[in-house]
């Protein structure tokens, strides 16, 4: 008799601390992603408007290489495997002004970043 007392005994207890675990050892707890913010509305006038497509005019067969940054590109700051090739159309999808030039962000090989607005052309 005493056995299956001491057995439901333990069962209770196991069942006990499992409805009140947090599960965090089995379980780690992760980070909330924070929501993106929605690209400012630019306070200045620009060629192309958000939302508008676009078309990548390049020369040659070199790619147009996209930015990490609304700035000139450099080796050092390209969007590694995003590069978009003439003739790409592509969506606006955030405008801001650097260094008196004008940049876009657009979306090439599912990854974003930024263009010059010299390397653009309006319609497809």
């Amino acid at each position: 008799m005493r056995k299956p007392t001491l057995f439901v005994l333990v069962m209770l207890a196991l069942a006990t601390m499992a409805c009140w675990s947090s599960d965090t050892l089995f379980i780690p707890p992760t980070a909330t992603v924070a929501p993106t913010d929605i690209p400012p509305t630019p306070n200045f006038t620009s060629k192309y408007a958000l939302g508008e497509e676009v078309t990548v005019v390049t020369t040659g067969i070199a790619p147009l290489y996209i930015t990490k940054q609304a700035e000139a590109p450099t080796r050092s700051n390209r969007v590694p495997n995003a590069a978009c090739y003439a003739d790409t159309v592509v969506v606006i999808e955030g405008i801001q002004q650097a260094g008196g030039e004008t940049y876009y962000q657009v979306t090439c090989n599912n990854l974003s970043g930024w263009v010059s607005e010299t390397v653009l052309s309006a319609g497809r």
